[in-house]
């Protein structure tokens, strides 16, 4: 069988999937029916959901791997493996760097991705998302997809199918697609890497990227005791130099290290906020109130930031959405358009 080895072949995995399973789709619905059992009157109306779960859960199964997978765990999980990794276990509590497709079983409509063709092709996509490899704390999903992902090794692939009973149980959930209670689910899941210190993987980005430029500085926030760096690329010395209460107007484009944009100021239209004010409604990240003080008007470069100082630990939601991962490492280039005082003056000169 076919997996996701990588963004660009889940496409492929997915026209592979519905081509397999609508083949015998409307075969394993019509037997449901049929095997339906009389006197669903006296059973509760959860009891008798559940049930019907179960059987459309089985007759899936059986259809879609007839007899090529093992038994499911004591907990009721089939595990399939497609590639063995070589890399550590996870833990319950790790961090994850994953690719995944989830669906519900068995009309296998895809509820849960960040492959961005995938969203696409299901009509899932968001602008607001952040697509490509995700950020997962193994343990805060499903008990399913926690316990699958800890028989994988890093670099293995592998399919997870399980019941609400290991999912969502009854009352279900609002993901990128609304799920009902009593559905069952099935996640591919490329396991990337297992990151057992997070503070240490994101300064390992930082530095690696860091090492990238030339004439990169540093500056130091004693409130939350990180670094972040910047450099300034297109210098204006006679220009105005941006200060706390400064009001400023900024062209930027915000993008990862590995250079997935997430946000861009549009064409004459540049971000404005007071410098230092964070009370102020427009009060971007503190990385930026930090990191524009070191630039004058007109001048151009980037600033890199770590989590401390953009959306920490939790990152950035939008609707169902991640739009910020957790943890993420964000670089800015920027060009400050203009730089007035809190009078509105602007006792510098403008660069030619």
């Amino acid at each position: 069988m076919l997996f996701l080895h990588n963004i660009l072949q889940s496409e492929r995995l997915v026209e592979m999937m519905k081509k397999r399973y609508m083949r015998s789709l409307t075969a394993l619905l019509t037997l449901g029916v049929l095997l339906l059992p009389t006197g669903c009157e006296e059973e509760s109306p959860g009891t008798a959901k559940r049930a019907q779960e179960q059987r459309f859960f089985d007759l899936y199964m059986a259809s879609t791997f007839m007899d090529t997978i093992e038994p499911p765990t004591a907990s009721g999980l089939y595990y399939v493996e497609v590639t063995e990794g070589t890399g550590d276990i996870p833990d319950s509590a790790d961090w994850l760097l994953v690719n995944y497709v989830g669906s519900t079983i068995p009309d296998d409509i895809v509820v849960d991705t960040y492959l961005e063709n995938v969203a696409r092709d299901n009509n899932i996509y968001s602008e607001n998302a952040m697509y490509g490899p995700f950020k997962l704390l193994n343990g805060t999903r499903t008990l399913g997809l926690t316990e699958g992902l800890m028989l994988m090794r890093k670099g293995g692939e592998a399919i997870l199918c399980f019941t609400s009973d290991l999912g969502y149980g009854s009352k279900g959930v609002d993901m990128m697609k609304s799920i009902s209670g009593y559905r069952s689910l099935r996640y591919e899941v490329e396991l990337l890497e297992v990151i057992k210190d997070m503070d240490a993987y994101e300064q390992a980005k930082i530095e690696a990227f860091v090492d990238t430029i030339a004439g990169a500085d540093t500056i130091h926030d004693p409130v939350t005791d990180a670094v972040m760096y910047y450099v300034v690329d297109e210098e204006y010395p006679d220009s105005t130099q941006v200060a706390n209460d400064s009001l400023v107007s900024v062209a930027y484009r915000g993008y990862l290290p590995d250079g997935r944009e997430f946000d861009a100021s549009s064409e004459g239209a540049p971000y404005e906020f007071p410098v230092g004010v964070y009370s102020d409604e427009r009060a971007p990240i503190l990385g930026w109130h930090l990191g524009l003080t070191r630039f004058r008007k007109g001048e151009k470069g980037r600033l890199i930031i770590p989590y401390q100082m953009a959306y920490g630990a939790l990152g950035r939601v939008s609707g169902q959405y991640f739009a910020i991962q957790p943890y993420e490492t964000l670089v800015f280039d920027i060009e400050v358009v203009s730089v007035s005082s809190n009078s509105g003056s602007d006792p510098g000169t403008d660069p030619e």
